[in-house]
């Protein structure tokens, strides 16, 4: 056990999710860069040399098996990577994805063997974590024998249209490999097609009222707090997948703010520009609906500035304009919050507000 003799510095404790894509816009591969979490892992391991060695000779005897064929390590059912026949029934295949599997096992020993701080266990087994998953042989073109045989089938397009692709979503923040065909989606036509009207509209949000569906409604309407980063049809995503349909067609009043997509000009906006923006939309709601009281929903990070809005209420001695407060996925204490809480510190947290800008979609 470790005893803190220095109270930490607040904002290494607060995990904001845009001070994660602030790190991305400064670049990706920085996070991959030795630091005192690294030297910590070293060291932890060069005082445990015969558990560490004993890792090691675990490894080599297990690539002993796979090379003489008597291995019994497979991937996880679930595992979509290597659901493709060959990559069991090929020999040479069978005895590579073997090999990774081996040591990916001991490499997440070798971090729990190294006896860390919480928060640089998370930091040292994110980045292990992530270099793994990037050598999967999976991820080599003409290894992995699903894009072996497109590229044959191709003439090789296929590897020039993914080369293409990778190059281009490298080119911007936050350079990552896109997961989706962004353009397989159109608002208002195949995603956030609930019929509904922009009843407010202000410089940093817009107030969307969605239609009743019932002949009668419930009279305390809700208001939504979506992300900040996230949008607003991440809760209307498609008819049946679309929480804002659900709750129309079930009687109630449903209005959902939809975040401006801040740029450079909006770069001193902070935590009290968007509880003001709350307010104004609460001050819509009540106006259009006719009553006192409103429910309100935050979700994640709009979870956090619900929470700060319903705390001023209550500091002002308004708390009864909230008929009641539902936060979903929300951390509001970042005391060793997980990975996030890990991974930020000051210098980031500093920087999100300039770099948070150009990094939101």
């Amino acid at each position: 056990m470790t005893t803190q003799t220095t109270p930490p510095d607040t904002a290494d404790q607060a995990a904001p999710l845009d001070a994660l894509l602030a790190d991305a816009a400064l670049g990706t591969f920085r996070r991959f860069s030795p630091d005192a979490s690294a030297a910590k892992f070293a060291a932890g391991l060069a005082r445990r040399p015969q558990v560490t060695g004993r890792r090691l000779g675990s490894l080599a005897a297990e690539l002993v098996r796979i090379g003489a064929g008597t291995s019994t390590l497979a991937p996880a059912r679930r595992d979509r990577r290597f659901t493709d026949p060959a990559w069991t029934d090929n020999a040479l295949l069978r005895r590579i994805v073997q090999s990774y599997l081996a040591a990916a096992q001991t490499t997440g020993q070798l971090v729990d063997d190294a006896g860390l701080s919480p928060r640089d266990e998370k930091r040292i087994r994110f980045g292990a974590e992530n270099l793994i998953e990037a050598l999967a042989p999976s991820n080599v073109p003409l290894l992995n024998p699903s894009s072996a045989k497109a590229a044959i089938d191709t003439g090789g397009r296929s590897l020039l249209r993914g080369s293409r692709t990778l190059l281009r979503d490298m080119a911007s923040a936050p350079r990552i490999p896109e997961m989706v065909d962004r353009s397989a989606f159109e608002v208002g036509r195949n995603i956030a097609v609930t019929p509904g009207e922009v009843v407010l509209r202000t410089e940093v949000l817009e107030l969307i009222q969605y239609r009743p569906q019932t002949e009668q409604v419930r009279e305390v309407p809700l208001l939504i707090v979506p992300p900040t980063i996230n949008k607003f049809y991440a809760l209307d995503l498609a008819p049946g997948r679309s929480m804002a349909e659900y709750l129309v067609q079930n009687g109630q009043q449903v209005f959902v703010i939809s975040w401006r997509n801040p740029d450079a000009r909006h770069a001193g906006w902070g935590l009290d520009t968007y509880v003001t923006a709350v307010l104004d939309a609460l001050d819509a709601v009540e106006r259009i609906c006719g009553t006192p009281r409103t429910a309100v929903t935050g979700v994640c990070a709009g979870g956090i500035i619900a929470s700060v809005t319903a705390a001023h209420l209550a500091a002002i001695g308004q708390q009864d304009r909230l008929a009641c407060f539902s936060p979903l996925v929300t951390v509001l204490d970042n005391t060793d919050a997980g990975t996030v809480a890990a991974l930020t510190d000051q210098r980031l947290a500093a920087a999100a507000p300039v770099t948070w800008c150009g990094t939101t979609g």
